[in-house]
This record gives structure tokens, sequence and C-alpha cells, in this order.
């Protein structure tokens, strides 16, 4: 397991939970595809640094708190997958305590595409497809 791309993932991790959208953009090329869940099922995808900050002002338009945990961390191939939980509370108060799963493919200590999934089997199939 590459512990560069381990730990970007944590770091990763520790800029979204302080809602650091500068040391958030900071780890992740310029070109970089997401694919996040809400917007997955409907084809969609956030690329290059100005879709991250669309992704960024969508996300916190519907939550006033989102917080992850990395309990796991599983090299696949070409890709590191951290497994959690992510809790928070919508802006209509409704809370959210789930499993949650990341998948990111890095190259030169930079995250290139990533996708999250509310379900650790999700998560870990779809790092299964892409390291083939």
């Amino acid at each position: 397991m590459s512990q560069e791309n381990v730990e970007l993932l944590h770091q990763l991790a520790t800029a979204w939970n302080r809602r650091d959208l500068d040391g958030y953009l900071a780890l992740m090329d310029p070109e970089i595809d997401l694919y996040p869940g809400a917007v997955r099922v409907e084809g969609g995808v956030y690329q290059g640094h100005e879709g991250i900050r669309r992704f960024w002002a969508d996300v916190y338009a519907s939550w006033d708190e989102l917080v992850g945990r990395i309990e796991e961390v599983r090299d696949v191939g070409d890709v590191v997958v951290g497994l959690g939980r992510v809790r928070g509370r919508s802006k209509g108060g409704f809370p959210i305590d789930t499993e949650y799963g990341v998948v990111l493919r890095c190259r030169d200590g930079l995250v290139v595409w990533g996708s999250d999934w509310y379900s650790h089997a999700e998560a870990l199939d779809e790092a299964a497809g892409l390291s083939e």
C-alpha cells in the first residue's frame, strides 16, 4: 500500500472535517474528476477545482454539519479506499449517521479521481472494478 496515498486520504478527510476548502483543493489535481454519490445517480461529475468549489457549495447548501471518520484503509490495485462513517445534520435538522466509503485514484501526491459511497461494500466493488 502506498503510504503517500494513505496519508493523502487522511489529509483530505482532515481538510473536509475542518471545512478547509483551500486545504481540500490543495490535495487535488487541477483536472480532478469527482463522482459523489449524490450526483452519480444522475450521471453527474464535478470536474477540476471549479467543480470542487461547486461541490462544496452544493453540500453545504443542504448540510449544517457533515463529518467523516476513516476507520480502515485498503489498497486495491491503483486506488486507495477509505471505509468509515459519516455523521451530520441537514439544514432542516435531519440527522445522518451511516457507513461511508471513499475511493481515490492518486498521482504525484494529488487526487486525480474520486467517488464516495454510503456502503462499504459498494465502495469496495467500485475499487475492485477500477483496478481490473
